[in-house]
């Protein structure tokens, strides 16, 4: 009789582990809404409030993977295309290395393009 009380001791553990261990596996393979892209724009989001830099209008081209926006300067705003297949981090730092040197250099930026593999500026004419 008391081989029989640790035996269901026994399987009664087993079971209360084995449930507490499925509760805690599923829980870790549940499908999770949040894709790549919703990644990569709350990434942008928190980059361009970190950089500071106020977006006035702001559109998204899925099928060409580019997020095209204008941000406002002192004059007039200028547009930005970024790929969203980059990180926006690093897209950001070199937007924000094109307007200190557009500044140093007394310039107004019409165009950003970093979202191919050689990205380029244009300036306005003065």
């Amino acid at each position: 009789m008391k081989l029989f009380k640790i035996f269901l001791f026994i399987i009664f553990f087993a079971g209360l582990s084995f449930s507490i261990y499925s509760l805690v596996n599923s829980s870790q393979n549940r499908i999770n809404p949040i894709s790549d892209k919703n990644d990569f724009y709350l990434q942008l989001e928190h980059g361009l409030k970190t950089a500071q830099l106020n977006i006035a209008k702001s559109t998204i081209r899925d099928y060409q993977n580019q997020f095209e926006f204008y941000i406002i300067n002192e004059s007039s705003p200028t547009k930005i295309i970024l790929s969203t297949q980059k990180n926006p981090y690093w897209q950001i730092a070199s937007l924000q290395e094109l307007l200190k040197t557009a500044k140093i250099n007394n310039k107004q930026l019409q165009l950003v393009d970093l979202s191919i593999n050689h990205p380029y500026a244009t300036f306005k004419n003065n």
